[in-house]
């Protein structure tokens, strides 16, 4: 494997920062990176992922920035970063179930519960790159999971497929495409209705409260629009920084969409179809040589963060793995059309598909579940005219929508913000709380 190949794989996070974040691999091999490009390309973040240096040349893999020295390797807190969900909710001395979802297209999906039973279940779906780890990171004084166990909740986390929980095929291995060949669509379609019935089945409830992040209300919306049956399975939805039409939307520029995908193109040339393998975060970003490029677009494509900087070391050592090129280029098609569309495998794909020549938009009038959705002022993603324009085009389900109160919060500060108790997760539990006593007020911020 050519180091010059390396770059192409944090460009592609940083789109998907167009949303959207850990990977479990069998082999030393299969979490390398496997890329087909030049280096006369001068590719852009080439100072992040260019040529490295090896040991020997001046360079340590010790490498760690003044900001991050509480990450020394032999630290009991970078010991944590190998924490999987189960050991943040063990080690902390909760109840934990893993539970096994198959899907009807055949992946096999971990779910974890913090179990609590006879009370009401709530399941919370990451977004793009990301897993249930990011509903425990922040520990039981913050995260989200803790909190809701602790306020009597039967807690599900959920694992969508391209997770590192959602790793496991009857047919297919990670290491062949037809695995990855999934975007949003499929985990709407798949993924979202089995862990519901899964959930419905284990428990004596009929209907399941959802907390959503980001690319997650898209998987929402695929399966309340094409399963309407689904609306009366969800008792209702928090949508937090949630995306569905990107165009004109976001806040970095066309011309960096453009860029990034250039290299997506690339690494689809050369049949590699992973986002962001185990420990590539890790290994590219708490580097001092490479951090301040990191946090540079880190901070333009997902915005201007409310978190401490000391988060960052969450956020690339253990938050930000897992997906597929197929939802990149999903997400890109958004910003491109302007709609809320099926995926387009262009003309003739589209007519062995769909039997259209174009993709159809998904019917959003058949998603009727009631929601409530949640934006940050900085997010350079699920943006202020994005979340309203969410609204407007959905004015029957939305039952409101609501600023969190800090000056910055961008699209991981629903995960990792150091006030992300009070700032999100109180909110949350009281504005639930009045939905089903019909006691919230219609608030539209």
């Amino acid at each position: 494997m050519s180091k010059q190949h390396k770059p192409q794989y944090l460009l592609i996070f940083c789109v998907l920062a167009i949303q959207e974040i850990l990977g479990t691999c069998q082999t030393a091999s299969e979490c390398s990176p496997r890329f087909a490009h030049t280096v006369q390309d001068n590719p852009f973040f080439w100072n992040i992922f260019g040529k490295s240096k090896k040991k020997g040349s001046g360079g340590s893999s010790k490498d760690i920035d003044e900001g991050s020295r509480e990450i020394d390797e032999n630290s009991p807190k970078y010991e944590k970063l190998k924490w999987t969900t189960s050991d943040w909710i063990e080690k902390n001395n909760f109840s934990l179930e893993v539970h096994y979802v198959a899907t009807e297209d055949g992946y096999n999906l971990t779910l974890h519960r913090m179990p609590r039973p006879g009370s009401n279940p709530v399941l919370l779906v990451h977004g793009l790159l990301t897993s249930s780890l990011a509903w425990v990171v922040m520990g039981p004084t913050k995260s989200l999971a803790f909190q809701l166990f602790n306020n009597e909740h039967d807690v599900w986390l959920a694992n969508l497929r391209g997770s590192p929980y959602g790793r496991n095929h009857t047919r297919f291995s990670i290491k062949d495409g037809d695995f990855w060949s999934f975007s949003y669509h499929e985990w709407g379609r798949y993924d979202l209705p089995a862990i519901v019935d899964h959930i419905r089945n284990e428990t004596s409830f009929h209907q399941v409260w959802l907390i959503v992040h980001s690319q997650a209300f898209n998987a929402l919306l695929v399966m309340c629009s094409l399963l309407p049956q689904y609306n009366e399975r969800v008792q209702f939805v928090q949508a937090l920084a949630p995306i569905a039409s990107l165009r004109n939307q976001v806040k970095f520029t066309n011309d960096d969409v453009r860029k990034v995908f250039k290299f997506v193109k690339k690494k689809t040339s050369a049949n590699d179809y992973e986002l962001l393998p185990k420990n590539f975060m890790r290994d590219k970003c708490l580097k001092s040589s490479q951090r301040t490029e990191c946090e540079k677009w880190f901070t333009l494509l997902a915005g201007n963060g409310q978190y401490e900087r000391t988060m960052n070391t969450l956020l690339y050592g253990q938050l930000l793995q897992g997906g597929s090129i197929k939802e990149a280029t999903h997400l890109r098609q958004l910003w491109k059309s302007g709609d809320f569309v099926w995926y387009d495998y262009e003309p003739q794909g589209n007519l062995l598909h769909y039997g259209t020549v174009e993709p159809t938009s998904y019917n959003l009038s058949q998603v009727r579940v009631p929601m409530i959705l949640y934006f940050g002022d900085t997010d350079a993603i699920a943006t202020p005219e994005g979340v309203h324009s969410i609204y407007a085009h959905m004015l029957e389900g939305v039952k409101g929508v609501y600023r969190i109160l800090a000056d910055k919060f961008n699209h991981y500060d629903f995960y990792i913000s150091s006030d992300v108790k009070k700032l999100v997760n109180d909110r949350l539990l009281e504005h639930k709380e009045k939905t089903l006593k019909n006691q919230l007020k219609y608030v539209i911020e």
